[in-house]
């Protein structure tokens, strides 16, 4: 039996994500979408810890929100944010937040999209790397 690389493949499908995010899509890309999302959450719970499994939920919530999955959207913000401890990166923090938002506006809720782009902004400001709070920042402005 051959031996499966979790990791390389989480990453590689974490990555195609992006590109379809960032693409016009059809129908079906959508549908790729999700499945890759799922696919590198699957890896990530094989490979990772913590962290990559939060990230990981981050990113199937994000691509459900995309493709107009609101109520699969905020089952995974949710369980993103639950997976992020206090004492992690404020741009982790941040982020499960702008996830929080996204998923939000997924559902038609605009008070929790701008209360947690809010707090979003308020952990950002903790960030000490700059390429950090840029990146979560731009990626708060697309909400």
């Amino acid at each position: 039996m051959t031996e499966v690389d979790h990791r390389s493949i989480a990453v590689s499908t974490y990555n195609d994500c992006w590109n379809l995010l960032e693409s016009v899509r059809s129908a079906e890309d959508d549908r790729n979408l999700l499945s890759l999302a799922f696919t590198s959450r699957y890896h990530w719970l094989k490979a990772g810890s913590a962290m990559q499994w939060a990230v990981a939920d981050w990113m199937v919530s994000r691509c459900a929100a995309a493709v107009g999955e609101g109520s699969l959207s905020m089952t995974f913000a949710k369980s993103a944010f639950a997976g992020v401890a206090d004492d992690s990166p404020a741009w982790l923090r941040a982020s499960m937040h702008e996830g929080m938002a996204r998923a939000c506006v997924s559902i038609g809720d605009h008070q929790g999209k701008v209360q947690h782009i809010a707090r979003a902004r308020e952990v950002l400001t903790t960030e000490q790397s700059r390429e950090d709070r840029e990146l979560i920042e731009s990626q708060i402005a697309t909400v």
